[in-house]
């Protein structure tokens, strides 16, 4: 099944290069909001991606974190469907839920499942601790629900994580927010995968901080 799934993904990976290498690359960065500079055999482009920047080299499709760290290939694709699909539309400052994006209301459940409820069960009744993730991460504090912030997962993809939390009486509630320009940034079911991969990054950093109060 992993083997499958990385085929698939590998597959996606391809023609989305493809795609970048036969477009005008520079309108695409532009519209995509990053600064790159030109190259004797193409562009090297600098991408904001959550607390990092993403050095990217085309034609050569190399990716280096500003941390480090290994670029999956999921993020990879995101990065570049990123690109590709960039309008140029700058946000408005509105928000909405997933589920009031259009086309996707019918995948709530999915969305719920793999990343609002991992954020419930590990946040519910500690608003510090996710807080002080989101801060640690970049994000800007938001005075909605009983903790929020927003993260920029990329420059004009704005995700906004909301907690309630439980008590006696109510169970805890975590929620997001988007811009209504994000499915002209974004395919929609890459939105659920931005989505992850900033819940993911939430998660692990509250851990991180944690480790770092035990050592202290």
């Amino acid at each position: 099944m992993v083997l499958t799934k990385q085929k698939v993904y590998k597959k996606v990976y391809d023609t989305a290069c493809s795609d970048l290498k036969s477009s005008d690359q520079e309108e695409r960065f532009v519209a995509a909001g990053f600064t790159y500079t030109k190259t004797e055999t193409g562009f090297v482009a600098n991408i904001p991606y959550f607390d990092e920047i993403i050095r990217l080299t085309v034609p050569d499709f190399t990716f280096k974190s500003s941390k480090g760290v290994n670029i999956t290939l999921v993020a990879r694709i995101v990065l570049l469907h990123y690109i590709l699909k960039a309008s140029g539309v700058l946000l408005g400052g509105e928000k909405i839920p997933y589920e009031d994006i259009q086309g996707l209301r019918h995948y709530y459940p999915i969305f719920e499942r793999r990343v609002l409820k991992p954020l419930q069960s590990a946040f519910g009744y500690n608003r510090q601790v996710f807080l002080d993730a989101g801060i640690a991460l970049g994000g800007q504090k938001e005075e909605y629900g009983d903790g929020s912030f927003t993260l920029h997962a990329l420059p004009r993809v704005p995700i906004t994580f909301i907690l309630w939390e439980g008590n006696e009486e109510f169970p805890p509630s975590v929620r997001t927010l988007f811009d209504p320009s994000i499915t002209g940034y974004l395919p929609l079911e890459d939105i659920v995968v931005i989505s992850k991969l900033a819940a993911t990054r939430i998660l692990k950093e509250a851990r991180a901080l944690s480790m770092d109060e035990v050592i202290e």
